[in-house]
C-alpha cells in the first residue's frame, strides 16, 4: 500500500510541474529575415572604376535569432525583372557567411555588371538583397534595393580561352600558339619564355577570333584586327598573367629554382628547358642529415624580379593535413603506388592559406621510398593543359 501511495504522490507531483511548465515556458525556436538593407541605399550609382582598390560595401540589419544560433547570409543580384528564384550571382557574406555585410572589389562588380547583360561602357541596374539561413531553413529579406552600375570600356565579352603568340614570345607564330590556363573566371596564366619584341592575345584560333591590344593606361581593350602587345624580356621564363576583370597584364620573371631540402639545404637548380619545364639532372641524394638520420622533406624556392616564392604540397606544417580542403595528406615517403593523384601537384604556397602554421615546414613532400644516396632526376612541369605537377626519378 506505501508503495502504491508513493507512486500516486510522484504521478500527482509531475503533472503540476508540466502544468506549471505549459504556463510559464515555451521553446523559442527559428529566425527573423533581415529587416532593413543599409547600404547601398535604394537606386545607388556606381561608375566602376578599375584603378579604385576601394571595396564597396553591402550592408544589413542582422538577423534576430530566437535562441542564439549562427544565421548565414548570402546576398544575391537579380535582373531587374526578376524574383531571386534564379539569381544570377549570389555570394556569402563576410566570415563565411556569418557577417551582416560584404565586401566586393571593382573586379566583382565588373562581373556583376557583365552577367547581368550590361555592356562595355554602358550603364544598366540589378537588384539585390540577402537570404538568410539557419538550420536547413531560408527567409529572403522583404527589401529590395536598386544598384545602378556604370560598366567601363574595354572588353565587351571576357573570353573563355585565350591564345598568345608572338616575336617576343616562345611561340613565334599562329601556328604555333600556346593556350593559356584558366586560373579563375576571366584570369589566364601561362609560363613560358619572353624576350624584347611584341605578343599577341586572341579568343580563338578560328577565323572570328578576337584579338585584344593595350589601350588607354595600359588597359586591355578589343582590337580590330592582329595587334601587337610591346614586352620586355631576358629570355628565361615568365609567369604572365591577364586579367580580363581587371584588364591588366603582369609580368614575373622566374630567376631560379632550387630543389629544397627541409627548409635550407639546395640540392640542385633547375633550369628552363622550354615548353613550359624546368629540369635538373643528376642530383645527388645523401642519406644523412646534420642530426644523424635520414630526412626526406623537400619542396621548391623560385627567385623571381619581384622577391622570393616558396612553391610546394598541398600538406600543412606537419604533413598529417591538408591545407586545400578535399585533398588526401600523405605522410609517408611514396612508392609509385599508394600516394594520392595530387601528391606531386605544385602550388605557390602565397596562394595558399595557412595560419598559425610554422612557414618553415608548409608544403613539403618526401622524397621517394629508397631515395637515399642516389641521384635522381627532377622535372618541374607547368603545361597550362594540366595541373601543375613536378615528377622524380630515382636511379
Amino acid at each position: 500500500m506505501r508503495n502504491i501511495y508513493y507512486s500516486l504522490l510522484s504521478l500527482v507531483t509531475m503533472f503540476l510541474f508540466a502544468s506549471c511548465g505549459d504556463d510559464d515556458y515555451a521553446l523559442q525556436v527559428g529566425f527573423e529575415a533581415p529587416t532593413e538593407l543599409i547600404t547601398p541605399v535604394d537606386n545607388h550609382y556606381i561608375a566602376i572604376d578599375l584603378e579604385n582598390t576601394a571595396p564597396t560595401v553591402f550592408e544589413w540589419t542582422a538577423s534576430e535569432s530566437k535562441y542564439g544560433g549562427v544565421v548565414l547570409y548570402e546576398v544575391v543580384f537579380d535582373i531587374p525583372s526578376g524574383d531571386f528564384s534564379n539569381p544570377f550571382f549570389r555570394i556569402r557574406s563576410a566570415g563565411g557567411g556569418s557577417q551582416n555585410y560584404l565586401s566586393l572589389t571593382s573586379g566583382q562588380l565588373v562581373s556583376i555588371a557583365r552577367d547581368a547583360g550590361i555592356g562595355v561602357d554602358s550603364e544598366g541596374e540589378v537588384k539585390w538583397t540577402v537570404i538568410a539561413s539557419q538550420g536547413g531553413e531560408s527567409k529572403v529579406t522583404e527589401q529590395v534595393n536598386v544598384l545602378k552600375l556604370k560598366r567601363p570600356a574595354g572588353i565587351s565579352d571576357i573570353p573563355t580561352t585565350l591564345f598568345i603568340y608572338g616575336d617576343g614570345f616562345e611561340a613565334d607564330s599562329f601556328d604555333t600558339a600556346m593556350q593559356c590556363k584558366m586560373i579563375a573566371d576571366g584570369t589566364f596564366e601561362i609560363i613560358a619564355s619572353l624576350n624584347d619584341g611584341n605578343i599577341k592575345l586572341c579568343n580563338s584560333l578560328a577565323d572570328d577570333r578576337t584579338y585584344y591590344q593595350l589601350g588607354v593606361n595600359n588597359k586591355l581593350i578589343e582590337a580590330d584586327g592582329e595587334a601587337d602587345i610591346p614586352v620586355t624580356g631576358t629570355g628565361n621564363a615568365y609567369r604572365i598573367v591577364i586579367d580580363f576583370n581587371l584588364l591588366t597584364i603582369s609580368y614575373t620573371e622566374i630567376q631560379n629554382i632550387q630543389m629544397i631540402r627541409t627548409w635550407q639545404y639546395n640540392l640542385g637548380d633547375l633550369v628552363y628547358e622550354g615548353n613550359h619545364k624546368f629540369s635538373v639532372s643528376g642530383i645527388a641524394l645523401p642519406y644523412f642529415h646534420d642530426w644523424g638520420y635520414p630526412e626526406e622533406r623537400y619542396r621548391f624556392w623560385v627567385t623571381t624580379n619581384n622577391g622570393l616564392e616558396i612553391w610546394g604540397s598541398y600538406h600543412n606544417d606537419a604533413m598529417n593535413g591538408s591545407n586545400i580542403p578535399g585533398l588526401t595528406a600523405f605522410n609517408v615517403q611514396p612508392d609509385g603506388t599508394s600516394e594520392p593523384e595530387e601528391y606531386y601537384n605544385i602550388y605557390n604556397l602565397a596562394d595558399i592559406p595557412s595560419p598559425g602554421q610554422n612557414q618553415d615546414w608548409t608544403g613539403m613532400y618526401k622524397l621517394p621510398v629508397g631515395s637515399e644516396d642516389k641521384t635522381a632526376d627532377v622535372i618541374i612541369d607547368m603545361s597550362p593543359s594540366q595541373d601543375y605537377k613536378h615528377s622524380i626519378t630515382v636511379y
